[in-house]
């Protein structure tokens, strides 16, 4: 009854669209355009006297109101409003609040090992304890990836739980459901979350044989609904799985073909995926726990998961077997007062001595990012950062480019991968010796907009010779961008970027 409710609701907005279009005149015309103005004016009122976010986001949306004044102040009811001014029910709070306490005074077992010195800082800025006692293993590409997550789907036996931003219909991501099919049907607890926009596509039927052998679906947020401006532009950009509360997965890749190479636009996507076992699978199991009791949405949804049964059951990850590594999983949103993941980020990249190295498919920093960077390369820090030769989407693309020049100008290696190929890795390596590996790119999307998140490596571990093996062969497969580079540009290319950049603070 409410998707029929709601089909009958855009069937008379569209026909009352429709109408209008046929009766358009220049006299309506007009009048649209006054009342355009006067709307543009109340937002550019409530935007500098009320609303908190970042300078560069208002004089954004501020231009897109009076340029544009009847397509920006639509644009800006979708997409504009302060996530900060979101409401939550009174179970949405309450469980994940009584989640997270339970969760950060669970005993865990440590062993002796000192706490990194920037770890600190991270559990005070985040109030997430860094924990040892775990096996970690960088997984590049999907060639690595995808065998590890269907052998370790293959052997689960109490649980998994598996949250996306895109997931495909296709091959592996056929193959993956039948697992879980299989699963479910054996009587594993399977709970299965996808973003309601990036995974949008997904059909009923390539989702009811999962639902029939008994697992638990939730689309993140979903968009097929009227009210869609309250969350169109938030989206939920985590990619993991916790298979038993004992080992988990979580990084860059989302289910597809792409990210198998196994698709015409690109020749090879280049990306990076971590599998983590130990403790700190407990703050994986945390962030996805914190995204399930909000779409649950009523009062004891946590229970399940704090009751002692509930501890013993998915929160109870011992320290692997052969390994000590620290980690430190920061997971954080639109709706945090405070950006949790950009803070941790500009965190590490503050500690470095040495170098600073990152990857990211969109480099569009806000004010305050792009400060700390260009301030540590001028001051004599090794920081290369290598972007995508070929981009998958023009407008962030060209917004990348936009910050090789001033990246160059403060002494900033600027990197771009192969131009037949796709660079999605989202990694930070600092001096060789702290790392950080997720989910977020070094945009304002992720930032700011995107819930998100990074998984910190500490003291020059396994994984993070890996990584820095990852870099040191993407640089080899990378153009260095020189002056001479940034001088040959044409003034098209120039005025694309320009917009582009002017635009990537409401994108």
């Amino acid at each position: 009854m409410p998707k029929l409710i709601q089909f009958i609701v855009i069937l008379v907005l569209f026909a009352f669209v429709g109408w209008f279009l046929y009766t358009w005149s220049g006299f309506i015309l007009t009048i649209l355009t006054i009342i355009g103005e006067i709307t543009a004016v109340c937002i550019a009122l409530r935007l500098l006297l009320l609303d908190q976010r970042n300078t560069t986001s208002k004089i954004a949306w501020l231009a897109a109101v009076f340029v544009l004044p009847i397509l920006g102040v639509v644009l800006y009811l979708f997409f504009g409003r302060n996530p900060q001014n979101r409401i939550f029910s009174a179970n949405q709070i309450k469980e994940r609040e009584k989640l997270i306490e339970t969760i950060h005074n669970l005993p865990i077992h440590q062993s002796e090992k000192e706490l990194p010195e920037l770890s600190k800082s991270l559990y005070a800025l985040t109030d997430i304890r860094p924990m040892n006692g775990n096996k970690v293993k960088i997984l590049t590409n999907g060639s690595k990836t995808f065998p590890a997550i269907l052998a370790a789907l293959r052997e689960a036996e109490d649980h998994i739980h598996m949250q996306y931003y895109i997931y495909r219909q296709d091959k592996i991501s056929t193959e993956i459901r039948d697992i879980l099919i299989e699963k479910a049907k054996a009587g594993v607890t399977v709970r299965f979350m996808f973003d309601g926009m990036g995974s949008a596509h997904l059909k009923d039927e390539f989702l009811e044989p999962l639902r029939e052998a008994g697992a638990s679906i939730y689309a993140y947020d979903p968009v097929r609904s009227i009210w869609i401006a309250r969350t169109a532009n938030l989206r939920n950009h985590r990619k993991m799985i916790v298979i038993d509360g004992k080992i988990g997965f979580t990084g860059g890749l989302n289910v597809g073909e792409e990210y198998r190479s196994n698709t015409s636009d690109f020749e090879i996507w280049r990306d990076t995926h971590m599998q983590i076992e130990g403790t700190g699978v407990i703050e994986l199991q945390e962030s996805f726990l914190c995204d399930w009791v909000y779409m649950e949405n009523y009062a004891g949804s946590a229970d399940e998961f704090i009751s002692e049964a509930g501890i013993a059951r998915y929160l109870n990850a011992q320290p692997a077997t052969g390994a000590d590594d620290w980690i430190q999983v920061v997971y954080g949103g639109p709706y945090d007062k405070e950006k949790w993941v950009r803070d941790a980020m500009l965190d590490l990249m503050s500690s470095a001595k040495k170098s600073v190295w990152i990857a990211s498919p969109y480099f569009v920093p806000d004010e305050e990012s792009l400060a700390v960077i260009r301030r540590i390369s001028m001051s004599g820090i090794d920081v290369r950062v290598v972007v995508p030769g070929k981009g998958d989407r023009g407008v962030s693309f060209n917004g990348s480019n936009a910050y090789i020049q001033t990246m160059i100008d403060a002494g900033a290696k600027m990197y771009s991968y192969r131009d037949d190929s796709f660079i999605h890795a989202k990694v930070m390596l600092v001096d060789g010796e702290r790392a950080a590996v997720g989910t977020a790119n070094f945009d304002i999307r992720s930032f700011r907009l995107n819930h998100e998140l990074m998984v910190f490596l500490y003291d020059r571990s396994e994984a993070i010779v890996q990584i820095e093996r990852d870099f040191n062969a993407d640089f080899l497969e990378s153009y260095l961008f020189t002056d001479a580079d940034m001088k040959a540009k044409s003034r098209t290319q120039r005025m694309k970027e320009t917009l582009a950049s002017l635009l990537s603070p409401i994108l």
